[in-house]
């Protein structure tokens, strides 16, 4: 599972690391880095455009289908922030983006806890040699009104391994760096088998923790300070 996560980093530096463009946003979005982002919030997020270039995309973290016929916030179900890589291809809400809208959630560190309910312990988890890495994600559209689209986004999970046994069950899909274009690329006749491709991916060996405090629990709680060790 993946609910909170850390993008320390400005779009700049984030187009800069993906080799993505930026141009296509102008003035009408800006990043800055966040240290507590949370599900429903805008995130930047990497797709390929129709000339399988890397772009940067704000997307709201929780992916809404493009069928739903209610609004986001309406749904019994809550945004999906998550989705099992085992059973995305199959499940009515990310079958079409399996299938043609995949992307790369930029990350720098993320949140996980342990313990009981009423005094669940936060931990920090960065990989340890790279300061920018990506989640595996996949995105949709949903129709707001003529025009007007809310893009919207998921990040993949898989069973934990390596030292992050030690957290939790699960843990976020990363791909090995030199396969990002192939998870990016959904065209039908070229694009890889992204089920081929989740067979790349990383464990949990190159990933460090550290204990945080326990204000990063808060939403509103938002800088550097919490990705510290706790005293």
């Amino acid at each position: 599972m993946c609910g909170r996560y850390v993008l320390d980093g400005n779009l700049d530096q984030i187009a800069t690391r993906f080799e993505a463009k930026t141009d296509h946003i102008g003035d009408s979005w800006a990043w800055e880095p966040r240290f507590n982002i949370c599900p429903t919030q805008v995130v930047p997020a990497i797709t390929q455009d129709e000339d399988k270039v890397r772009q940067i995309v704000p997307m709201r973290w929780g992916l809404h289908p493009h069928w739903s016929k209610d609004a986001p916030g309406e749904s019994k179900y809550g945004p999906l922030f998550n989705a099992r890589s085992e059973t995305a291809a199959k499940k009515p809400s990310f079958r079409t983006p399996w299938k043609r809208r995949r992307a790369l959630i930029p990350v720098t560190h993320w949140y996980e806890w342990t313990g009981e309910q009423g005094g669940k312990v936060p931990w920090c988890i960065r990989v340890e040699d790279e300061p920018m890495t990506a989640f595996a994600g996949l995105w949709d559209r949903w129709r707001v009104d003529e025009g007007i689209e809310l893009l919207s986004c998921a990040i993949l999970t898989t069973d934990a391994n390596g030292p992050l046994e030690r957290l939790h069950h699960r843990m976020p899909v990363r791909l090995p760096e030199e396969y990002w274009d192939d998870w990016l690329d959904t065209d039908e006749q070229d694009g890889a088998d992204p089920n081929m491709l989740l067979e790349t991916q990383l464990d949990g060996e190159d990933l460090i923790f550290w204990e945080v405090g326990r204000s990063v629990g808060n939403s509103r709680s938002r800088g550097p300070e919490l990705i510290e060790p706790a005293v």
